[in-house]
């Protein structure tokens, strides 16, 4: 048990850090290297949770793999123009064995150290799960083979010459590092459960990665005709609904979030998850950048439950996928300052271009990839949504009216007597309308977070006629009043 332990906070600001890849940027071996003003600078920014991707142990069959992959190694050279084999540091979805990776990270009791020093600083820690599938030299891999969907050994694109098939999704994406685990079979079921239990006491909270594949509506399409066939049955029960409440059993405030495609996060949500990824919803639809569209979603849709990002490991950097980077810091505009999980990722508040891959240690050019508008913008941002009205608060959504207020998107957040007004234009040219505010007679001060501004305006004019916003391009105001 920690001595002390952090608590979750309402609508978090997570920071995902992929763990080998930080250490080795910041010029550290091991967990035990890492700093206090590290931390220190992390909770200044007003991060809740952190999200450290790849601390398990790994084998020595995915980093030959990594290294000998004709397609990964094209890729590797193509992402990062200097690659040399020693960034190719192995897939951390290979994971061999839930406990601490010891020649890379350091060892169980340092992950631990690790998780209180977070806890001190009131920030949570949340540890890979990977369902789907192990590497193929874990260790249940010759201790439990039943544990894995095979056959007579037919396809060298699809099997393991031990006849046990490599983890894959239902568009055939097939990967030939890891090993399939059979969720038809309740012994799996059973070790699986263990290994979360396992996560449990060892952090705050777990990234589901691939979630949806555990459903059986899922398993039973992708692997049905195979493990059917063997005499396993369909279970009666999802393998996330017991799951989850036998480790809430354990630990009681333990969080669980998906990763979770194909429309699939409803059912996953229903099953108990805390968080799922908003990709199809939220980050999709500021994508096609259709303004209706994201108000439409931002109004209707549940947002508590959603984790809100811009980029994560899997998506393409921001400033590239956006276009540029003042668009990608409007859509953390709109995905920062909405209800939900607000999912950062290292290397997005320097605004950085090129890919950090997660089989290698580190992106290409870091310390020039840096755009000092993200910067000066994100130093601004987010002291403002860590402070507790953004997490405690009651979030509604304001309609703008005038000429071309289509362009603009409005909402509140209050607690007690704290009072925020987000106004956001998300389009590329300049917006202007007015936002009714229930406020008194008399003189009203409007504290513009972003440029420190403050205007003074008249309380039944702004209650009867609004508060009249011209916002730029691609930028918003936040007024505290």
């Amino acid at each position: 048990m920690l001595s002390f332990e952090a608590q979750h906070v309402k609508n978090p600001n997570l920071l995902q850090l992929s763990a080998r890849p930080w250490l080795y940027e910041n010029g550290l071996k091991k967990l035990n290297d890492v700093p206090d003003k590290l931390l220190d600078e992390i909770k200044a920014k007003g991060i809740n949770a952190i999200y450290f991707l790849g601390t398990w142990k790994l084998g020595n069959f995915g980093l030959n793999h990594d290294k000998t992959d004709k397609g990964l190694l094209n890729a590797f050279r193509e992402i990062l123009p200097d690659f040399t084999m020693s960034d190719v540091i192995g897939s951390p979805f290979a994971v061999v064995e839930y406990t601490t990776n010891s020649a890379e990270i350091g060892t169980d009791e340092d992950l631990k150290n690790f998780r209180q020093r977070l806890a001190k600083r009131n920030i949570v820690l949340y540890l890979d799960f990977v369902p789907n599938h192990s590497a193929v030299d874990a260790k249940h891999v010759s201790t439990n083979p039943n544990f894995y969907v095979k056959d007579t050994f037919r396809d060298g694109r699809q099997q393991h010459t031990n006849g046990m098939y490599f983890g894959k999704d239902k568009y055939n994406n097939v990967w030939t590092d890891t090993l399939q685990y059979n969720y038809f079979n309740p012994d799996a079921v059973n070790a699986r459960i263990n290994e979360l239990k396992t996560i449990a006491s060892m952090a705050d909270g777990a990234r589901c990665d691939m979630a949806m594949l555990a459903l059986n509506k899922e398993f039973d399409q992708i692997w049905g005709p195979i493990v059917y066939k063997q005499g396993y049955k369909r279970p009666a029960e999802e393998f996330w609904k017991r799951a989850i409440r036998e480790v809430k059993q354990v630990n009681p405030n333990f969080k669980f979030m998906a990763e979770v495609y194909w429309n699939d996060g409803d059912d996953l949500k229903a099953q108990g998850f805390d968080f799922v990824y908003d990709k199809e919803g939220l980050y999709d639809t500021l994508s096609e950048g259709n303004l209706e569209n994201i108000r439409q979603y931002v109004r209707n849709v549940n947002l508590l439950t959603g984790t809100h990002f811009v980029e994560n490991h899997d998506e393409g950097r921001a400033a590239t996928h956006f276009g540029f980077n003042q668009r990608a810091n409007a859509a953390g505009l709109v995905s920062f300052t909405i209800p939900g999980m607000r999912f950062h990722f290292q290397g997005q508040w320097q605004g950085r271009k090129n890919k950090l891959q997660i089989h290698l240690r580190r992106s290409y050019n870091p310390q020039g990839d840096v755009d000092q508008g993200t910067v000066d913008f994100y130093n601004k941002l987010l002291p403002v949504i860590g402070e507790d009205l953004w997490h405690d608060g009651d979030w509604m959504v304001k309609n703008v009216e005038g000429g071309d207020a289509w362009r603009l998107m409005a909402w509140t957040w209050q607690k007690g007597s704290k009072r925020a007004l987000v106004v956001i234009n998300y389009s590329d040219q300049t917006g202007q309308g007015a936002i009714k505010l229930n406020v008194q007679d008399g003189t009203i001060r409007f504290h513009e977070k972003l440029t420190d501004a403050v205007y003074e305006r008249n309380g039944k004019e702004v209650r009867e006629n609004g508060l009249y916003c011209i916002i730029n391009k691609w930028e918003a105001q936040i007024f505290y009043y």
